[in-house]
């Protein structure tokens, strides 16, 4: 029910009326401003300034009641502008768009790009084929491949390699690494070897059965040796050959070769020294059988030396 203002009192003497009608004016004024807070408790009842749902209610159907003819037609004519808008400018929904029109793609942002059949291709705009893909797979099958035949054949020659050291000298295994392989065959008591020649280093004896020596010497050897063996000749001026062969010479022994008539050649005085050996060669004189004055002779050709 809206408050209805009180009557104001009307007398012939207006000082008097005042005093009373004062009070009755406040009194209205103050009906008037708790009226309007019981309406704001109603319509707000949270005090947040959000309307509650009666109010929310009222406004909605107070709204409906007053659209008006001018806001229809507004309405109607934004509505046809907005569906002429879409029918001259929209894309219809099969269209095309020229390369220029769409962004490329990169490794930082989305977009088109170029299909490239290449497997070695660098470029980061461009996207591989299936087939692309299948010739990639097909050579990292084909690296997998020869890789695990390598390995393999790897680890059968380690074994190959483990039994022919132990078949030696041994203290090899299958489990080693190859450094530590190679440490043991480095480390293997076996002895060094060596080989040259004396070019056909030639002495004869100074006359008729007279014995005849000559040195010979090595120094080109990485070791030092304990014994060698030399290629020799025994014949005489004449022309007969009475010995050919290979002698042995060591730090214990001397060496000695026998042939017809008694005709030998030794080989002795071995001395061991830094990178080789020194040596005496001697022949003897010719036993012949008969007549004649044959001078002795002998050679040296080629050399073996063990450590």
């Amino acid at each position: 029910m809206p408050i209805k203002q009180p009557r104001r009192f009307v007398t012939t003497d207006q000082g008097h009326a005042d005093v009373l009608n004062v009070p009755i004016d406040t009194l209205y004024e103050n009906d008037q401003a708790l009226a309007e807070q019981i309406e704001n408790i109603k319509n707000d009842p949270a005090g947040n300034d959000i309307a509650s749902k009666a109010a929310l209610d009222s406004h909605i159907s107070d709204t409906n009641l007053h659209v008006t003819a001018a806001k229809q037609a507004t309405w109607n004519a934004t509505e046809g502008n907005a569906k002429k808008y879409t029918e001259q400018y929209a894309a219809p929904k099969a269209h095309t768009h020229p390369a220029s029109d769409l962004p490329s793609a990169s490794t930082q942002t989305r977009g088109i790009v170029q299909l490239n059949t290449s497997t070695g291709s660098t470029a980061t705009d461009q996207a591989a084929t299936p087939s692309a893909v299948k010739a990639a797979n097909d050579r990292a099958n084909e690296a997998y491949s020869r890789a695990d035949q390598a390995f393999t054949q790897a680890v059968d020659l380690k074994n190959k390699i483990v039994g022919a050291i132990n078949g030696k000298f041994g203290g090899a295994s299958s489990d080693m690494s190859s450094d530590q392989i190679a440490a043991v065959i480095t480390n293997a008591p076996v002895k060094r070897f060596a080989s040259g020649t004396f070019n056909g280093q030639t002495a004869s004896a100074t006359g008729w059965r007279q014995n005849v020596t000559m040195q010979i010497s090595v120094n080109s050897m990485g070791f030092t040796p304990s014994k060698v063996y030399v290629h020799v000749k025994l014949d005489e001026t004449e022309g007969t050959l009475w010995l050919d062969a290979w002698i042995p010479c060591s730090t214990s022994a001397q060496g000695t070769l026998r042939g017809r008539m008694n005709n030998t050649i030794a080989l002795y005085g071995f001395v061991q020294q830094s990178g080789g050996f020194t040596a005496t060669m001697q022949g003897s004189y010719i036993n012949d059988y008969a007549g004649g004055s044959p001078i002795s002779r002998i050679t040296a050709y080629e050399w073996e030396a063990y450590e």
